[in-house]
């Protein structure tokens, strides 16, 4: 019980505080960076008056670690983080679901049913339904079959 009434050196809590702030970097969840941040304010107290004991250097890091939590969350109720959410175009791990629909045209032959064709800057394999195409056809993306999208031919309407 008695050491809880020591006096208290002035590096301990810096060291302490630093190492908190450390941890942040093993652990992103942002309280070791106001714990510790705490920690090195009651350096300071300790710096100045080095008697201050143990218990009275506790009590003050755990009201500022508090204290520093409670405004951090505050600030951030009244100050959500800035930029745009947006929304996923297709269900997760379903790549290629936001190209059904779309229309493309062939740039080579197409072979034992399969090309490939350039959507939104990316090459994709494509298999066609109702046989070979030659290279300007027009097609459209009806679904996807694995990591190939399922293409038909565009009906030319005149």
């Amino acid at each position: 019980m008695d050491l809880l009434f020591v006096p208290l050196s002035f590096w301990w809590p810096l060291g302490i505080g630093l190492a908190l702030m450390a941890g942040e970097l093993f652990v992103p969840a942002t309280v070791f960076l106001w714990t510790g941040i705490a920690a090195v304010l009651v350096a300071l107290p300790v710096f100045f008056w080095p008697g201050l004991p143990l218990i009275t250097a506790l009590g003050l890091w755990a009201l500022l670690s508090l204290v520093s939590v409670l405004a951090v969350r505050l600030y951030h109720k009244g100050h959500p983080l800035s930029g745009e959410r947006v929304e996923p175009s297709h269900a997760p791990n379903r790549y290629g679901t936001e190209f059904i629909g779309m229309s493309a045209t062939l740039h080579r032959d197409s072979e034992n049913l399969e090309t490939r064709v350039n959507l939104k800057g990316a090459n994709w394999g494509v298999k066609l339904k109702g046989g070979d195409l030659k290279a300007g056809a027009q097609i459209r993306i009806t679904g996807l079959d694995g990591i190939f999208l399922v293409a038909e031919p565009l009906e030319e309407t005149t």
